[in-house]
């Protein structure tokens, strides 16, 4: 009879252990899937909303000036824009750039070491938004914003040859 038992106990242990293995590699699976791996950062990280830089310039000929915000919350970074209204010294939501896979990153511009800067990086005379950021292969990316004077919007910068 104490064979019965300790062999009961046994197969029990050996059941638990399996189930554990295969919620284990069922979790693993699911955080693969970029929507899912999403909405369990959003259950297990508590933080807030946090600016972790800020940057105010002016663009086009019109002298359209923008407040710019670099923001990590607990989906990843964006970078948000906001005009900024002379007239009633107020700040409207204007756009956002979603970075949520990238962490914040540095670059040296001008000697100086930034996370967001205003730079004429396609050397057209008017500044654009510079937001460096790492992926999560470890590669930086150096995202760039500029100001369609036609839409009176950002769009993103890529270097055409």
């Amino acid at each position: 009879m104490e064979t019965t038992n300790k062999s009961t106990t046994w197969l029990s242990q050996k059941k638990s252990i399996a189930i554990f293995i295969v919620l284990a590699i069922l979790f693993a699976g699911l955080t693969l899937i970029p929507g899912i791996r999403l909405k369990l950062q959003d259950l297990l990280n508590t933080q807030h909303r946090v600016v972790l830089a800020k940057i105010s310039g002016y663009f086009s000929a019109e002298q359209n000036q923008f407040l710019i915000l670099k923001v990590k919350d607990a989906t990843g970074l964006q970078i948000e824009i906001y005009d900024q209204s002379t007239q009633a010294s107020s700040q409207v939501f204007k756009q956002k750039f979603d970075l949520s896979e990238d962490s914040d990153s540095y670059v040296t511009l001008d000697k100086n070491s930034t996370n967001l800067a205003l730079q004429d990086v396609d050397q057209d005379g008017n500044l654009d938004i510079v937001a460096p950021s790492v992926d999560r292969n470890g590669n930086l990316r150096l995202n760039t914003f500029r100001f369609n004077s036609d839409s009176k919007l950002f769009e993103p910068y890529t270097k055409q040859d």
